[in-house]
């Protein structure tokens, strides 16, 4: 699952498929999915920043683990940008 995923991209399927962005005080942004508490917290990339392949691997892992997304939709999301 080698991709280049820019971090605006990954920001944009969290809050289409209903995640919201919960406020902190550090450099990571957090990301929660109100119905389920699931969150996905990443460190602060800048938005054209690729997105390093194990937060990749982690953002799958949650999103299949809470029921949001199955993995082979997550590796089809990355395949479509990337190709």
């Amino acid at each position: 699952m080698v991709r280049e995923i820019k971090f605006t991209e990954l920001e944009q399927l969290l809050l289409s498929i209903g995640f919201v962005t919960i406020p902190t005080t550090g450099s990571q942004k957090v990301y929660q999915y109100p119905s389920s508490g699931a969150l996905v917290v990443l460190p602060g990339y800048e938005q054209q920043a690729y997105v390093r392949t194990v937060h990749l691997v982690a953002v799958r892992r949650i999103l299949s683990e809470n029921g949001l997304m199955d993995s082979d939709k997550f590796n089809h999301f990355l395949n479509k940008l990337a190709s």
